[in-house]
């Protein structure tokens, strides 16, 4: 139930921050789920919302910090993607994260992992 709720939010703030404006802050305890599905869809949820509402991630960029170190191998695959995400509309948000991005990229275990990361390094630089 909390994995289905946490993705329609990210569905309907892509559309319209204002309709989930409300529920946006009380979305970042489900970062720290006991079940890894709920993370993941937290962070898929903050992708959806960044597209079009970059701005109100830049406060909250360390939650996202301590999931590219996730147990979880999916959770970690796509920890990445939320900095792509915001280093295409917001570089300066990622910049402090290129180094660890980079030492993931070559050291994880997981090749997505380490292919989710240099693209969140090229989105970034590429700006």
């Amino acid at each position: 139930m909390r994995e289905r709720a946490v993705n329609a939010l990210g569905r309907i703030g892509r559309g319209s921050y204002k309709v989930i404006e409300p529920y946006w802050e009380n979305l970042f305890r489900f970062a720290n789920d006991e079940k890894p599905k709920v993370r993941l869809s937290f962070i898929w949820a903050s992708e959806n919302i960044a597209t079009n509402t970059p701005d109100i991630y830049e406060e909250y960029m360390p939650i996202f910090e301590e999931l590219l170190n996730d147990a979880d191998d999916k959770v970690r695959m796509e920890a990445p993607e939320i900095f792509r995400v915001l280093g295409k509309r917001r570089p300066e948000f990622v910049q402090p994260y290129m180094e660890q991005l980079q030492q993931i990229s070559e050291t994880d275990e997981n090749r997505v992992v380490k292919i989710h990361c240099l693209g969140a390094i090229k989105a970034t630089v590429s700006k």
